[in-house]
C-alpha cells in the first residue's frame, strides 16, 4: 500500500527540481533493472547486482526518489548511483525537512551539498 505525502518542502518544489513525495512502502521495484531481475548492463543470464535477480527491493519506509540519480538507479550510463544504491530510492526520516544549507536543490557549487549528501532534505 502506498500513501503520497507532500512535506518535504514547505515552500513548494525547489526551484528546477521536480518535487519529491515520501512513499510508506516496504518494497520497490528494482530500478536499476527496472524490475525485469537481470542485469541490463551485461546479459540477461546474469541477475541484476543490486536486486540479486529478484526485481524487487526491501526498503525501510518512508523513502523519496533520490535526487542523485533522479529515480533511474544509475549515473553516467550504466553505473549503479552511490547514493541510492541502485534502488532509485532512499529512504528518510518521518520528521525529514528541507535542507537549509542548499535549499533543498542537493547541490552546493560543482559538488553535492554534503549536509544532506545530496538529496536536499536533512
Amino acid at each position: 500500500m502506498e500513501y503520497a505525502l507532500k512535506v518535504l518542502n514547505r515552500y513548494g518544489p525547489a526551484a528546477g527540481k521536480s518535487s519529491r513525495r515520501k512513499r510508506f512502502v516496504d518494497e520497490v521495484s528494482c530500478a536499476y533493472c527496472g524490475g525485469g531481475g537481470a542485469d541490463p548492463k551485461y546479459s540477461s543470464a546474469s541477475g541484476c547486482p543490486v536486486c540479486r535477480g529478484a526485481g524487487d527491493v526491501r526498503v525501510t519506509p518512508p523513502v523519496v526518489s533520490c535526487r542523485q540519480c533522479a529515480g533511474s538507479g544509475r549515473v553516467g550510463g550504466d553505473l549503479i548511483c552511490l547514493t541510492c544504491r541502485g534502488v532509485g530510492v532512499v529512504p528518510v526520516p518521518v520528521e525529514a525537512d528541507t535542507c537549509s544549507r542548499c535549499g533543498g536543490t542537493g547541490e552546493e557549487g560543482v559538488f553535492y551539498c554534503n549536509a544532506c549528501k545530496g538529496q536536499g532534505i536533512v
